[in-house]
This record gives C-alpha cells, structure tokens and sequence, in this order.
C-alpha cells in the first residue's frame, strides 16, 4: 500500500514540476480559516479572486461547506496567506486513497494484488482526483475531503466498526452533504458484512439498533452545527448561501428560467456523464472544459458490465448511486471547469465497487489494461488543466 501511495506522490510532483507546496488560486479555505481565527464567519481579509462566494453588504461568506478550512486554522495563523492549502488536499486525498484500497481488501481479500492496485490507483489517478488534488481550488477542496471521508466511512463499514463509520459519514455533512448519501450502502455493509471470496460469511458486529444510533447520532450532530451555522451567516437553516452567489449570464438566465434543479437539466448532464466526447480546438483533440464521459476519462468502470451474478451488495451499491447521482444531474452547473466529471466524485467509490466485482471475472489483462488507459487519460487531464486554468 505504501508504494502505491508513493506512486501516486510521484505522478503528482512530475506533474506539478514539485510544487505541491503552495497556495491554489481560488483559496477560499484559507481566507475561512483566517476568519475562523478570527472569529468570524464572513471572510475577514478579500481573496484575490471571491469567485463562487455569497456576497451580502459588501461581506463575503464561503459557500461550501466549512469542515476543510478548520484543519487549516493553525497553519493559517502561523503562515498567514501562504498556507499551502493544495499540500493539505494531497495529504487529504492520500488518506481516501487508502481508505479505498483496505475497502477493496475487505470485500475482495488481499490476494489478487494486482486487481486490488488497478482499483486504487483509477480511483486515484483515473478519476477528477487526479487532476484536482494537485490544483486545489475551494470547490475541488470540499469535494475530495467529502470523497475522502465517505472512503473511510465505507471502510470502518466493512470491518464491522459502525462508531467509525458514523463518525466519518456525519464529518462529510460538514464538508459536502450530497457524499452523506451513501448511507444506504454504509448501513448494508454493517448489516451484511462482506466476506472474500473463499472465506465464511460474517455475521454482524452491531444490532439493527446499535447501527442506527451510530450512524444517526454523528450526522444529525453534523447537521445540527450546519444549519447552526446557517442560522448565523444568513438567518436561516436551509439558506447555505448558494442564492448570492454571482453567476455568468447563462447560469443566470437558467436558473431564472427553471431555477436551480430541474428535469430540464438531467439530458444534458446525463449525456455529459456518458456520452460527451473530447472537443477538437483549431484541428487539435483538447479536453471539453465541461466535462467528458466517465466511460473515457475512468474506462475501469466498463468492467462492471462484465457477466456474472450480481452480489446483494452490488445491488445495493448501484441504488445508492442513483441516489447519490440524482441532485448532480438535476443541477443548473454541469461543473464548468472540470476534466472528466467531479460531481461523480460523490458515488465514484460505490462506482469502482461495483467495476471491482466485474474485473475479479475478467482477465487480468484487460484490467490492467483499463485501468492504465485512464490513468494515461488522467495525466493528459492534469497537464492540460495546469496549463489552462493554473493562474
């Protein structure tokens, strides 16, 4: 595990020239956890950039959810705007990634070895984590800690330790609450726990009762403090903030026309996840800035079209992705700008679950081969995003 966690590094500091100690450009984190110590909750010091910010009688608030700039807060007092806000993303996303890789080995077992890395290497490096962790941005920021987080609540789920796992999950309302989704799923692994194969089914660690307190205690505790802090900012406990935002002129127009979530949007977003190809700039095959098919950027994920029988915990994890998928494709804002699709960031996990079940049947060959491709997919991503939109 450790080498591939290096491996991972490694892409990242070829990637980046090394410099994963700095500040991203949209460090909206930074500026909170400034306010934080501060003791405020509207910004107490302007970003360069307040892009993606309410905005209320001249104060800023940051929209997104506030977990990620606590753990910022000494650092920030100590360096100030320097805080290298993308450092503490790769170390965020270094820990999903190996809450990914011991989920894998509690549902799969340890020895397919080579199954169990094309698995956590695409979730690292053949997904949007790949190129989002290394430019940070707030929004990137709040998705992968909440990715991260729910990671870990799957993991503490599959080893039968529901305290964790509740602790985990309620920590990603603070962060974003659309990955709290995945609770379905949480509850089914602790209520069915997953044997490998060749090994006896395990019975449940915890009562139907014990689950429920453990894993409803932590997120109402973390929604209670959200919608405290909702109260707050702006007076209300379902007011996050997202109606001052300023918007382009075709966002505006959208959400004046059929407001933030509608029907309206779900063919285009569902065909941004599945269907849309590169672009072609001046006769050169470039990235679409909107997104492309997760069928191209993260190929790994066709394995779970291969044939076979379908597990009780494949079924449930394929529910809870359209759960967890519904708020996405029914939102006014695809994720312009973006390298892949990072609002799948929120189920991926449940995603490379399922495609996981399919390579354990499929030739070892063709997994490689799949997870390679979109992990070569995610380094052209990486490079043509920092060359485009690294300010």
């Amino acid at each position: 595990m450790l080498g591939l966690l290096a491996a991972v590094l490694a892409v990242w500091l070829v990637e980046t020239g090394g410099h994963l100690w700095r500040t991203s450009h949209w460090d909206q984190y930074v500026y909170l956890a400034d306010a934080f110590n501060h003791g405020s909750l509207a910004l107490v010091h302007r970003p360069a950039d307040a892009g993606d910010m309410a905005v209320i009688g001249g104060r800023l608030f940051v929209v997104f959810g506030p977990l990620p700039a606590l753990p910022l807060m000494p650092f920030v007092a100590w360096l100030g705007p320097a805080t290298p806000d993308v450092l503490a993303l790769v170390i965020t996303a270094l820990f999903g990634i190996l809450c990914v890789h011991r989920f894998m080995v509690a549902v799969h077992g340890a020895r397919d070895r080579l199954r169990l890395a094309a698995a956590t290497l695409t979730f690292a490096l053949g997904t949007a984590i790949h190129y989002g962790t290394p430019m940070g941005n707030v929004w990137l920021h709040a998705l992968i800690t909440a990715t991260a987080l729910q990671c870990a609540a799957l993991w503490m789920a599959a080893i039968g330790r529901p305290w964790l796992a509740g602790a985990a999950l309620g920590l990603t309302v603070l962060a974003r609450s659309t990955v709290t989704l995945a609770a379905p799923c949480v509850v089914w692994l602790l209520l069915d726990p997953p044997a490998p194969a060749g090994e006896p089914e395990r019975a449940p660690r915890a009562t139907p009762w014990r689950i429920g307190l453990a894993l409803g205690a932590p997120v109402a505790i973390a929604a209670a403090i959200h919608a405290a802090y909702n109260v707050a900012r702006f007076g209300s406990v379902q007011d996050a903030g997202y109606h001052y935002i300023l918007m382009g002129d075709v966002f505006q127009k959208l959400v004046e026309r059929y407001g933030r979530f509608s029907l309206h949007y779900l063919p285009q977003n569902l065909t941004g996840l599945l269907l849309r190809p590169p672009a072609m700039t001046n006769g050169v095959l470039a990235p679409d800035p909107h997104g492309m098919s997760l069928l191209l950027t993260t190929p790994y994920l066709l394995l779970a079209l291969v044939p076979r029988k379908v597990t009780r915990l494949e079924w449930v994890a394929l529910a809870t992705i359209m759960v967890i998928a519904a708020p996405a494709l029914l939102y006014y804002n695809d994720g312009w700008v973006q390298f892949g699709q990072r609002f799948a960031l929120d189920w991926i996990a449940l995603g490379l679950l399922v495609a996981s079940f399919g390579a354990m049947r499929a030739p070892r060959w063709a997994v490689a081969a799949l997870a390679a491709a979109g992990i070569g997919v995610g380094v052209w991503g990486c490079l043509w995003f920092s060359a485009n939109f690294l300010h």
